[in-house]
């Protein structure tokens, strides 16, 4: 993460931090300088319940000394279900409590969640909802639905910079469609196509 967070503010290719920082020296000196001011923080744990995540928010809300902007959640799966019970019953309950820790701090919450791969064997490789992973109650409880697409990882082809978002649901503007951008994978950047 510090190394993708470095690339995007220097521009300097992330792998490129990893493996031969000397000649980029005097950027990444720089972009750590920039990282400390930035107003983030960074919890790590390999399974965080949503007791933990509740506590880190209230945590950083408190240190802060006021809201905080949003809070980034990598990925559903990895938020340990509580009972061997019904998968997708489980999942919708972890996934009202996000929403819960949401609606109680007023703060925009982004939950990374993963697609089942059955479109690995249709002819259009787009995700749509019916792929998120026990979808039903994710796609009932969340304000907005936005999939990632890259033609690229099919294609093979390294020069397609494009990404798709695609908008399965927008609650909170109503608008659905796909939206397409430029990215730079190496220095974690999405930039608008140019017209």
């Amino acid at each position: 993460l510090n190394a993708r967070m470095l690339a995007r503010i220097t521009g300097v290719d992330a792998s490129m931090i990893q493996t031969n920082t000397q000649c980029y020296w005097e950027q990444i000196a720089q972009g750590i300088v920039q990282m400390v001011e930035l107003p983030w923080k960074v919890y790590e744990h390999s399974s965080p319940t949503t007791a933990m995540i509740a506590s880190a928010v209230r945590r950083a809300i408190a240190e802060n000394g006021c809201s905080i902007g949003a809070v980034f959640i990598d990925y559903l799966q990895q938020i340990p279900l509580e009972s061997g019970g019904n998968m997708a019953f489980e999942v919708g309950k972890i996934t009202r409590q996000i929403r819960d820790i949401a609606k109680s701090h007023k703060i925009p919450v982004f939950l990374g969640c993963q697609i089942n791969r059955g479109n690995q064997t249709t002819a259009d490789k787009r995700p749509n909802r019916h792929l998120l992973r026990n979808s039903g109650e994710i796609f009932e409880v969340c304000d907005q639905l936005i999939m990632l697409y890259r033609d690229a990882v099919y294609t093979k082809d390294p020069s397609d910079r494009t990404i798709e978002l695609i908008v399965e649901k927008n609650r909170l503007y109503g608008k659905l469609g796909t939206a397409t951008m430029l990215c730079d994978l190496s220095t974690s950047k999405f930039l608008n196509l140019a017209r």
